[in-house]
């Protein structure tokens, strides 16, 4: 009798247990957290893209607002859609998720949904070129030179993270001063401090051509300084147009291991300007040594790096 009695106790023990289990599951399953609708976006969508339509149990006219996101402006709404605001929060490297809450009301009743949007990584050069460019960057090999329009230089430089520039600075550029050649068949580097920093991938690269058909030039660094140790990067740049011209490289996956110095062997003619506060060094033909300088001038040509490896 006894016994049987403990077999009961257990049993009624053992309902209780899941009983409570039940309880708790039930509980866990209305946590907010576990109804989140997830959906997958490329990174760099276009402002306006539609992204999702907001479903509701709710009847009669309904409105629709957002009461959370983690990046302000990142999604906007249009009606009962979410669409794409900020197309620069969809940066893998910055943001790998977004969230955002919307309360749905029909002004008697009130409905939540959270979305989580993963963005999915893509190659962030290749997102920022268009037509020609952007198909002559998909059948490049690793380490060609692609030359590309200034705007995409500029999208580039202003949208990838953590960018630098080296060589001459964008006011050296763009300053007032006339345009002037210096020959063809050397190699030059700017001595104007403005270098690039360690552990930077070297991914694109600027300079003004004062010749047309300008051909087997070759884009060098050095990680000693600005006069000597200069090597290649890349393959010959593509001939090229005078004025200035743009070029990315594809698949740079070297880090510089120290600072670093922006050279260029040029076969034809270059553009330097007046500048005070610079000099350049030069050395005669395709050379890794720039035994001569000239004082107050600088030389049109400026490089890209990043300390984050963006693309594939």
């Amino acid at each position: 009798m006894k016994t049987q009695f403990i077999y009961q106790l257990c049993f009624v023990i053992c309902i209780g247990l899941a009983m409570s289990c039940s309880s708790e599951d039930d509980g866990d399953s209305n946590d907010p957290s576990d109804n989140l609708i997830t959906i997958n976006v490329a990174e760099y969508p276009s402002s306006g893209d539609f992204i999702a339509t907001i479903s509701s149990n709710l009847e009669g006219p309904l409105t629709y607002s957002i009461t959370f996101e983690t990046v302000n402006q990142a999604i906007i709404l249009n009606g009962n859609e979410l669409r794409v605001g900020d197309f620069l929060a969809f940066d893998f490297e910055t943001n790998e998720e977004l969230f955002v809450t919307i309360e749905i009301s029909n002004g008697s009743d009130t409905e939540v949904k959270e979305y989580r949007i993963n963005i999915q990584n893509v190659d962030d050069i290749w997102a920022f070129l268009s037509g020609n460019t952007r198909t002559a960057y998909e059948d490049a090999s690793p380490g060609d030179w692609v030359w590309i329009t200034e705007s995409e230089y500029n999208d580039l430089a202003n949208n990838l993270a953590s960018i630098t520039k080296s060589g001459a600075s964008d006011n050296q550029l763009f300053s007032n001063n006339s345009v002037q050649q210096v020959p063809g068949d050397k190699t030059y580097a700017n001595a104007n401090g403005n270098s690039m920093p360690v552990d930077h991938y070297f991914f694109a690269f600027k300079y003004y051509s004062w010749s047309s058909n300008a051909a087997s030039n070759r884009v060098k660094l050095s990680e000693t300084s600005s006069e000597e140790s200069f090597s290649s990067v890349g393959e010959i740049l593509p001939e090229h147009d005078d004025g200035f011209n743009h070029f990315v490289l594809k698949g740079a996956n070297i880090k510089t291991n120290s600072e670093a110095y922006l050279g260029l062997y040029a076969s034809l003619k270059l553009g330097v300007k007046d500048d005070n506060s610079s000099s350049y060094n030069y050395g005669e033909g395709n050379t890794a040594t720039l035994d001569d300088w000239v004082l107050g001038k600088v030389l049109l040509q400026q490089g890209l790096s990043t300390s984050v490896k963006q693309w594939d």
